[in-house]
């Protein structure tokens, strides 16, 4: 019930803010109007669905980590 209520909503939006664009011809704000549309329902849809997503700072460490090593063991 929560996703339908969540693209429901999408819907309306892009109803609403995408007619008014198009005619402005507000073309890159209605990309950067779409992505973070896009951005928020993939978030939203992902919350709903309980999904859980790794925290950043472990992507960020797991790729650094070996780095820091490397450098730590070349300055010892």
């Amino acid at each position: 019930m929560s996703i339908v209520a969540i693209l429901i909503i999408v819907a309306v939006i892009i109803a609403i803010e995408v007619p008014l664009m198009l005619r402005k011809k507000l073309i890159k704000e209605l990309w950067v109007f779409s992505f973070l549309l896009l951005l928020g329902t993939f978030f939203s849809l992902i919350y709903v669905m309980n999904i859980t997503i790794s925290d950043p700072l472990a992507w960020m460490v797991f790729i650094y980590k070996p780095v820091a090593d490397m450098v730590n063991a070349w300055l010892s």
